[in-house]
């Protein structure tokens, strides 16, 4: 330990006589060591952080998978034949975020809101800080309208009163009674934005509803591994399609992890930059490396002498090596921080969609794995780059290196040649992340380059929440619709309005159909994504109308229940007919060719 120290001395001492050379050599491994340790502390929360819930490794996600996907949302029929597998799992649960508008308060508001069977708080082992959770009966259709608030807005609107559970509030118009409180310690960032407001989610236990628009999780048995669950899932999907024909259409209920759903997406993009950003930790060693050799050219007369003196061989690789490790962790530390405050930056702007990281990548940040990762890139680091230029050292002939001159230090082929070695593998390294970033940069222009199909320029999006019995009748819901666009249209500037469940690419609202005058084998013909619109909704987004029309007011008021399909749908189920003339006029909720399948779920909230 004496000499070890003593070697740290002599280092320091040595590195501040070469100020140029140590700042360089800092600079470079702070921008390798700080972008791994960047990108890990995402990859670290994204993909190796445990989830916040008690024994995340036996919640599973429910879908439904066929060879063409997994669909990893859930009907309320398929909800309520899960709850009937007790055998391999529990506490299966629905949960459905939205927003809800509070107008009980001096000032009214949107708050975030989460549907959830009474089984949710139980699988995630939610506090209840005052009050109780639901209970079966609140989750029944008709049933008690109550509410669990958050223990945030509970503080902020309510003072923390323990009477509030006393008290009613006002969401979307309707009366809920407050039954409890749920404690802050949730973390619920695993899903989406944490809830401020908790409702039941209400299904019919008999419901043949096959809308999907919500998700499903539950927890696995005691000693039932993650294969069996599989198998008996997948077994269990003829009981269902016993009940509804083709309902599944080739594919079987399935379960998998929580956390390899909610990282699905992201895990692949993640392991790329991480291998790249290593490629330029690579080429910092390089530059590095490269550095120390020239500087041990420069002192192999000392390092001959020191030799000649009685130093051992195993005292100056230490002493070389330690200059390289000190070298390393200085960076590391600059890297560290420049790093940690770059990332964070970035995902504040953008967090370009990735799970678990915060709606501001706030939830990012140092742990004791992002810390222990970036000193053993540093101390790997240091001996990787420190080790060549001290063995190089030990091996140059003692005679020859003391009897040249402090000017004479030989350049040829052969002293040079390791260096020229590295300046080939840092240009490939180069080359690759070169070739790479124009690979990127050209899918990126290529993309851009796709028509999408509609134009959003200059478009700008509001969204509000349409809930209660207020709204429950489809005529109170267009008149709504239809004052809104008016004022809307009155504004300066404003060119056309419209409103929409879901914007394009946003997603829309899984549901089946079934095509008027045509025999069925099953209770419908196919399933589609169904997105509800008012009249204007093409124009805003110029989307050409190839054949028929778009929606008028008439068709939110007199006219027959319209549709408009695109031309996907129309080349797979009329190849060689025309959907604008395959009607039936003893259909009842028919136009287009194409009619609504009864019981349909009621999606009440409307962008």
């Amino acid at each position: 330990m004496e000499g070890l120290l003593k070697d740290v001395g002599q280092t320091l001492r040595s590195l501040r006589r070469s100020p140029g050379f140590t700042l360089a050599c800092v600079a470079a491994l702070a921008l390798g060591i700080g972008g791994n340790a960047a990108i890990f502390s995402v990859v670290n929360t994204v993909l190796l952080k445990p989830l916040s819930f008690p024994d995340p490794d036996r919640v599973v996600w429910f879908s439904t998978r066929a060879d063409e996907g997994t669909n990893p949302s859930a009907s309320p029929a398929k909800f309520q034949h899960l709850r009937q597998q007790t055998g391999v799992v529990e506490d299966v649960s629905a949960a459905r975020p939205a927003v809800v508008n509070y107008t009980g308060g001096d000032v009214p508001e949107q708050l975030q809101s989460l549907q959830v069977s009474a089984s949710f708080l139980r699988l995630l082992q939610a506090p209840i800080v005052l009050g109780r959770g639901f209970s079966t009966e609140e989750e029944l259709p008709n049933g008690p309208r109550v509410v669990l608030l958050g223990q945030r807005l509970w503080e902020r609107r309510f003072d923390g009163d323990p009477g509030v559970l006393d008290q009613t509030i006002s969401l979307g118009g309707d009366t809920h009674a407050i039954i409890g409180v749920v404690g802050a310690g949730l973390d619920f960032s695993e899903f989406g934005p944490p809830p401020q407001v908790w409702l039941p989610f209400t299904s019919d236990p008999n419901t043949a509803d096959q809308g999907h628009y919500f998700f499903s999780v539950g927890r696995l048995r005691a000693g039932i591994s993650l294969e069996e669950a599989q198998v008996a899932l997948a077994r269990s999907s003829e009981a269902y399609r016993s009940r509804f024909p083709d309902a599944l259409a080739g594919a079987v209920f399935h379960a998998e992890p929580v956390r390899e759903v909610l990282v699905a997406n992201a895990r692949s993009a993640l392991w790329v930059l991480m291998g790249a950003v290593g490629f330029v930790l690579l080429i910092a060693c390089a530059n590095v490396a490269n550095l120390l050799l020239v500087r041990a050219t420069t002192r192999e007369r000392v390092l001959a002498m020191r030799a000649a003196l009685g130093a051992g061989r195993g005292r100056i690789i230490r002493q070389l090596l330690t200059e390289g490790v000190l070298l390393s962790l200085a960076g590391g530390a600059v890297g560290l921080y420049v790093g940690m405050a770059s990332i964070r930056a970035l995902l504040a702007i953008n967090t370009a969609g990735l799970p678990r990281v915060g709606e501001d990548g706030g939830l990012v940040g140092l742990d004791w794995r992002v810390i222990a990762f970036t000193l053993g890139v540093s101390l790997a680091t240091g001996v990787l780059f420190g080790l060549v230029p001290a063995l190089r050292s030990v091996r140059t002939d003692l005679g020859s290196t003391l009897k040249e001159s402090s000017g004479r230090s030989g350049t040829g082929f052969r002293q040079n040649k390791l260096r020229s070695v590295i300046v080939v593998a840092e240009v490939a390294l180069a080359l690759i992340l070169l070739v790479g970033s124009a690979l990127l940069i050209r899918t990126w222009g290529t993309l851009q380059s796709v028509d999408p199909g509609f134009d959003a320029t200059n478009v700008v999006t509001m969204e509000m929440s349409v809930t209660g019995d207020r709204f429950a009748r489809t005529a109170d819901l267009a008149q709504l619709v239809r004052n809104g666009i008016e004022r809307l249209e009155t504004l300066p500037g404003v060119e056309t309005a419209s409103a929409t469940c879901c914007v394009p690419l946003q997603g829309a609202r899984g549901l089946p159909f079934v095509i008027a005058g045509r025999p069925l084998d099953g209770p419908y013909h196919g399933f589609g994504g169904w997105v509800t619109a008012s009249p204007g909704y093409f124009g805003v987004f110029r989307i050409p109308v190839r054949r028929g029309r778009a929606f008028t007011d008439l068709d939110m008021s007199v006219a027959p229940p319209s549709v408009v399909i695109n031309e996907a749908m129309a080349a797979q189920f009329w190849p060689d007919g025309d959907p604008l003339a395959d009607r039936n006029p003893r259909r009842t909720r028919r136009h287009g060719g194409v009619r609504r399948r009864t019981g349909a779920p009621d999606h009440r909230d409307r962008r």
